[in-house]
């Protein structure tokens, strides 16, 4: 989607993307694939197999596949010099940062001299694109669109026009829910073009990528199916439905997608010789898997998606960037089930010249995770000694400029730095019976989280809201962790963290049927999850008893993820 490659919002494990340092003219002629071209748009030339890879570059372009859309355009324009929409296309798909700015202004300067005399819808799509080339995504933002309604209102039957909009526009949502600039003229759009192009991919994946983030993805379940059916081959699809199938809950079917996006990648690298940072999505598919496994219980899988993710990047040259990626991935892991000492005995050593981003990312890890596992141990006085340091880590990397490109910027890992610490620090002050300052400072917490950019580092840290649940339980605001528990399974149906969580909340309350309800659900999402954990054992008990007991094992040495609501209470009888 053109938004997205314009604007550089997807997280990178690699600092670069295949080909970026290679010009137009010298990029390597590309297969032409057999259905990757579901896009159409008739253009100037005497060349069939130019219009081929014309069609192919725009529908991985609608896919948002930018390297391999520019080498198709490459291979446009070297089969017809003379085809000015080829070098649209290039200037197009060239990437985001300021870096490629002259590349950018290159192609377009070159399409703009070989736009005379072409039909005047060709012209219009040039003199569009111009301006965002000239003045960049976001000073040119309003130029664009006027030039693309005009077309439109031209030219009313061109999908392709429409699906470019709407791709510029889908502008995302805001933590507090409200759409993004442009985002409801986008979803207008969209919803006509399913209706008219149902066997469109890039409609379905554009429409995938806009309701990923709204409070209501279910709408583009559909669309998200469409896409294994209509691009099976093509990554960056399956990525995108099967991220939008885990937010909907629907794990096993969003891991087999997941799993064919790297599978997609594997077969890609194989069949050019390429090497593996080529791959446009099978590193992020990875982490997502351990995400996924560890929403699922599966915490064994969840470490291998994470080691094999490490044993990738490594076999790549090892990337400081991309091996930082990797160690995260299983610092999260390990997290999720409360494994603390693990999760500090992840290896950070990181060879070569590190970028003040790069080495703030590792300071920050290790901080966290010393300290999470000197809470867990008691030892409060390391805690405060962590925080401390991580205090003074996000305000080093605040003040560092704003790295261009893909590489790891210091603002988004002080972003990240900062959520850490005041995680951990909620988590102290409740710890020292400091109830209200750890409510507040978690509050804070949460609020910063779901602000975090997409470009860049995920949060390290364990879900603050949900450290905020469980402190509320243990200071006997049973209701208040209900709502904020209710509140993290609407968003993550699938997690079975979030359903454990909600069937506590509801034993504490008093809740014994819908309790029982809720471990039922639990239970289901975990069916598939590692036998020894503990989890599985107090649900089973809790089941088993059908809410008579409401007694369950509660290890007062580890507050966390233990709930604190597992506390001698008196039999009720049903």
């Amino acid at each position: 989607m053109l938004s997205r490659l314009l604007r550089n919002d997807e997280p990178s494990v690699y600092s670069q993307v295949a080909w970026e340092d290679i010009a137009d003219e010298a990029l390597p002629r590309p297969p032409l694939r057999e259905g990757w071209a579901t896009s159409r748009l008739k253009v100037s030339t005497r060349v069939p197999l130019a219009q081929a890879y014309f069609d192919q570059g725009l529908s991985l372009l609608h896919l948002g596949w930018g390297p391999e859309a520019r080498r198709a355009f490459a291979e446009a324009a070297r089969l017809d010099p003379e085809l000015a929409m080829a070098w649209w296309g290039l200037a197009l798909s060239r990437g985001p940062g300021a870096r490629f700015v002259a590349a950018r202004a290159e192609a377009m300067a070159r399409a703009l001299a070989l736009s005379e005399g072409l039909p005047d819808v060709e012209q219009r799509y040039i003199i569009a694109a111009s301006l965002l080339a000239e003045k960049g995504p976001a000073n040119g933002r309003h130029a664009f669109v006027r030039e693309m309604e005009s077309l439109i209102d031209c030219y009313p039957e061109d999908a392709e026009a429409k699906l470019l909009l709407a791709g510029f526009l889908a502008d995302g949502y805001e933590p507090d829910g409200r759409p993004g600039q442009g985002q409801p003229y986008a979803q207008v759009m969209l919803r006509e073009l399913l209706r008219t192009h149902p066997d469109h991919a890039g409609v379905h994946y554009a429409w995938v990528c806009a309701m990923l983030p709204s409070p209501r993805p279910e709408v583009a379940r559909e669309s998200a199916r469409r896409l294994t059916q209509l691009v099976p081959g093509t990554s960056t699809a399956m990525l995108a439905a099967g991220r939008l199938l885990g937010r909907l809950g629907e794990l096993d079917e969003a891991h087999r997608v997941l799993a064919s996006a790297v599978e997609s990648d594997d077969a890609y690298l194989a069949g050019e010789s390429l090497p593996v940072e080529f791959a446009p999505c099978a590193e992020l598919a990875m982490r997502l898997l351990s995400q996924g496994c560890a929403e699922a219980g599966q915490y064994t899988e969840a470490q291998a998606w994470a080691r094999r993710l490490r044993q990738r990047v490594e076999s790549a040259g090892g990337e400081p960037q991309a091996l930082l990626f990797a160690a995260t991935t299983l610092v999260s892991a390990h997290l999720r089930f409360g494994f603390f000492r693990a999760a500090a005995d992840v290896p950070l050593e990181l060879e070569g010249d590190l970028s003040p981003a790069e080495r703030g990312l590792r300071d920050g890890v290790r901080s966290y995770t010393k300290g999470i596992n000197a809470l867990d141990l008691g030892r409060l006085s390391e805690v405060e000694r962590a925080c401390d340091a991580l205090v003074v880590l996000q305000s080093t990397l605040s003040e560092r400029r704003r790295a261009d490109g893909r590489r790891l910027c210091p603002r988004d890992v002080a972003r990240v730095v900062e959520v850490a610490e005041q995680e951990l620090r909620g988590a102290l002050e409740a710890r020292r019976g400091e109830g209200g300052r750890a409510e507040a400072t978690l509050t804070r917490a949460g609020r910063m989280e779901r602000r975090l950019r997409l470009a860049g580092p995920a949060a390290f840290s364990r879900p603050a809201r949900e450290t905020l649940a469980r402190i509320r339980l243990r200071d006997e605001r049973e209701q208040k962790a209900l709502e904020l528990a209710r509140a993290l399974v609407e968003e993550r149906p699938g997690c079975g963290h979030f359903h454990l969580l909600l069937a506590e909340a509801r034993v504490a309350t008093g809740e014994r049927g819908p309790a029982v309800q809720d471990f039922a659900t639990f239970l289901e999402r975990w069916r598939d999850a590692d036998s020894h954990l503990p989890e599985l054992r107090r649900a089973r008990t809790y089941v088993a008893g059908q809410g008579r007991l409401l007694r369950l094992v509660h290890n007062a040495d580890a507050p966390f993820p233990v709930p604190s609501d597992f506390r001698p209470r008196e039999k009720v009888s049903c």
